[in-house]
């Protein structure tokens, strides 16, 4: 007895249906899971000349081309305004804020010869002294 292409058709339908039904309806119950919290890495720089508006353009310019590294989200350089009251000392000169995807970015950054050269290069030459804070969004 020969079985007629009509007979084999709803078997086939099955088979797909129990295919799709799994990618489907499974796949709605993934649990997606919430970001990484981005890492801010702030850094105050107290410069060894202050005035020299070449040193901190220098100094700026560094830090902005530390956005090409990976995981770099975002680079901000700010200056400090000054403080009120003719008492109290001046804080820092400049502060730059990196902004990391992850931690694993901010580990990946501390070690990367990029950055390592522009401290040897910029900063050391130019800064008295910095500090360095880290913040988390979560």
């Amino acid at each position: 007895m020969k079985s007629s292409p009509e007979s084999s058709r709803p078997a086939v339908g099955w088979m797909i249906l129990l295919l799709i039904f799994p990618t489907v309806f499974l796949g709605a119950c993934a649990i997606a899971l919430p970001p990484a919290p981005t890492i801010t890495h702030v850094i105050l720089i107290w410069m060894k000349h202050p005035n020299r508006t070449e040193d901190r353009h220098e100094l700026e310019n560094a830090a902005r081309s530390l956005q090409r590294l990976p995981g770099v989200v975002r680079v901000e350089t700010r200056r400090s305004l000054p403080p009120r009251g003719g008492r109290l000392p001046q804080d820092f000169d400049l502060a730059v804020l990196i902004t990391f995807r992850d931690r694993l970015a901010l580990r990946l950054y501390e070690g990367d010869p990029r950055r390592l050269e522009a401290m040897r290069r910029y900063l050391r030459p130019l800064v008295d002294r910095y500090e360095v804070h880290n913040f988390s969004d979560r």
